[in-house]
């Protein structure tokens, strides 16, 4: 049966009036606003600027310090909780006694909020809190993780890859288990140990999907908001300012609409560079012609 045009895009009209309501008109308003001076605070004084946002953008040394602050944030993030979650991931695949109550904790985190994360966090670093109690117990001196400009922006950066870990160890789970059992038995028979099969056979096989995996990780660290707003809102000082709390403090702080719409797309680019650079670079780890 043959379907007419007419029907096709009566059928999906609604489909493209809800992709133009929730995607084409706000990205079609952000890349008008951010050519605009427009301010909550003085409107008589919005008009269009041209490229000026992104000129202030670029001579704003605050600026460079909070997207350093979100390459610092990511890599900590990424570096604590791929690792741990392989090791999880391990784990799981041994079978050992446990191992299914261990699967159903590890999802305990990923559903949580990250407001809540962050809020029971706090609590816990805050002076006299469970962190201090426990630093006292083992006979170590307490430290003001979250007062210290030092140590605030990597301590929620750990935070964050809590929260994340289990992520990491499921799917890398599930990948191990789709590996050929063939070519690890004939390993093992040649004398193969255990950390050469993880090095030589095992993450060599699942490296694609470590790769998304990595990109999935930096994409959604790079753009973390809710932690780092309840543990330290950006403090001290600016020393963990990353870049979507230094667009919500211009946006919803100083109402400075066209500056923040240039910062907010200034992040994307950010994001889509990164992110092509990630990708190439595990392509060229596994000698793929680019």
């Amino acid at each position: 049966m043959r379907t007419s045009k007419r029907y096709t895009t009566v059928a999906l009209l609604p489909a493209m009036l809800l992709f133009a309501v929730v995607l084409v008109f706000p990205t079609g308003y952000v890349i008008n606003l951010m050519f605009q001076r427009y301010s909550l605070t003085d409107v008589t004084g919005n008009r269009y600027v041209g490229v000026d946002n992104f000129a202030r953008l670029a001579g704003e040394d605050r600026f460079w310090t909070a997207a350093l602050n979100s390459i610092v944030f990511s890599g900590v993030s990424m570096a604590v909780s791929i690792p741990i979650g392989i090791g999880i991931a391990l784990l799981i695949r041994r079978r050992l006694r446990g191992t299914s109550v261990l699967r159903a904790l590890l999802i305990v985190p990923m559903v949580l909020a990250p407001l809540v994360v962050g809020a029971v966090f706090r609590f816990m670093f805050e002076s006299g809190g469970f962190i201090d109690w426990l630093l006292g117990f083992v006979g170590l001196d307490v430290t003001p993780f979250l007062a210290n400009p030092t140590t605030a922006l990597v301590t929620v950066a750990v935070v964050d890859a809590w929260q994340w870990v289990p992520f990491v160890a499921i799917v890398t789970a599930a990948a191990m288990e789709t590996l050929p059992r063939e070519v690890l038995e004939a390993a093992r028979l040649d004398g193969v140990n255990a950390r050469q099969e993880l090095w030589h056979f095992t993450l060599p096989m699942i490296r694609p999907l470590l790769a998304l995996v990595a990109l999935i990780r930096f994409m959604d660290s790079f753009r973390e908001f809710d932690k780092i707003f309840i543990m330290t809102n950006g403090g001290p000082g600016t020393s963990s300012e990353t870049l979507p709390i230094y667009l919500y403090r211009y946006a919803f702080q100083y109402y400075e609409m066209g500056y923040a719409a240039a910062v907010g797309f200034t992040m994307l680019v950010l994001i889509s560079v990164i992110s092509t650079v990630i990708v190439r670079w595990m392509r060229a780890s596994q000698g793929v012609a680019q």
